[in-house]
């Protein structure tokens, strides 16, 4: 084999690769889109698969609201709580505050003794000089019938 044998033959498994790469190439840009679009297919019924499975519990819930109005002991039950209705002949008692006072939120007193520096005096005649110097306002008479 001569050289220029051998060097066809390189080129021939080159130009192969280069045909490979090509193809390849060609392919991804093709199917890129349809691709994406399936990705983007799946992650929508994925998030639909979860709406469904909400509404269905929804659907249950109030199935199940349906099913509990639907007894004659609930609405009575129910009317009793909420309006306060009563049967002939019931005694009531409505019970109101009935609720026990935390004593957490009051301060607790101290024992040490504590004194202010206000004089009293002086507070009782500013008191006394405010109402004097106010002005009056008339009083409108009402008309005698």
């Amino acid at each position: 084999m001569s050289l220029a044998d051998l060097w066809s033959a390189q080129l021939e498994r080159g130009g192969m690769w280069l045909g490979i790469l090509v193809i390849a190439g060609l392919a991804v840009f093709v199917l890129f889109e349809p691709v994406q679009t399936w990705f983007g297919q799946q992650q929508r019924i994925a998030q639909l698969t979860q709406d469904v499975a909400k509404s269905e519990a929804a659907v249950a819930s109030v199935a199940a609201d349906i099913e509990r109005w639907s007894d004659a002991a609930f609405v009575e039950a129910q009317a009793r709580q909420r309006l306060l209705y009563v049967f002939p002949g019931d005694v009531t008692y409505l019970i109101v505050n009935d609720v026990v006072a935390d004593s957490a939120g009051q301060p607790v007193p101290t024992e040490a003794v504590q004194s202010t520096n206000i004089n009293w005096v002086d507070a009782l005649v500013a008191s006394y000089v405010a109402s004097a110097t106010a002005p009056t306002v008339p009083v409108a008479e009402e008309p005698a019938p």
